[in-house]
């Protein structure tokens, strides 16, 4: 019976007179949510923090399992620093080593982190560990954590500690 009663209290509440002081309805705006979308990382040491075109995907359509995450960093110029890691095949969370040459195609890549080291990774070679903590192709959910190498074109060897990339539609 008490259950009952915690039941139709709302409901009596709903019900009272019309001559009741009036009652003034504010919309209240969610809590402001960060998108919690974000690509970080240590280069050589250095914090790195994607500040725009954050973008994850898994399985996009014309891709064969792919899983995609990007980000760039700076000016939307000619020194905007693009990073981005692009894995086919993938099937589900885990381990995957992502190294050039590998015949899946896997690449990873930093474009212009210093004028004079323009590209590293991508075609100069990496070699990268990468860990699908969570995938999830609709709506879109993931979270990546990597590490590794990139060569630069200028033959230095970028080293990519701390990685981190959540995205969520």
């Amino acid at each position: 019976m008490r259950h009952v009663l915690w039941m139709l209290l709302p409901l009596l509440a709903a019900c009272q007179s019309e001559s009741a002081s009036p009652v003034s309805t504010v919309a209240l705006a969610a809590p402001a949510a960060a998108s919690g979308d974000y690509l970080r990382m240590k280069v050589d040491g250095v914090a790195w923090e994607a500040d725009h075109d954050i973008f994850g995907a898994v399985h996009p359509k014309g891709y064969d399992k792919a899983v995609l995450i990007a980000g760039s960093f700076g000016p939307k110029d000619a020194s905007e620093q693009a990073f981005n890691i692009n894995l086919y095949d993938i099937n589900a969370a885990g381990n995957y080593p992502v190294q050039t040459g590998n015949p899946k195609l896997h690449v990873a890549q930093l474009a212009n982190l210093t004028p004079e080291r323009f590209l590293s990774g991508g075609p100069m070679g990496f070699d990268m560990q990468v860990e699908i903590v969570e995938m999830q192709a609709a709506p879109t959910r993931l979270h990546v954590r990597f590490e590794g190498t990139l060569m630069g074109n200028d033959s230095h060897a970028v080293k990519i500690t701390n990685g981190e990339f959540r995205y969520s539609e």
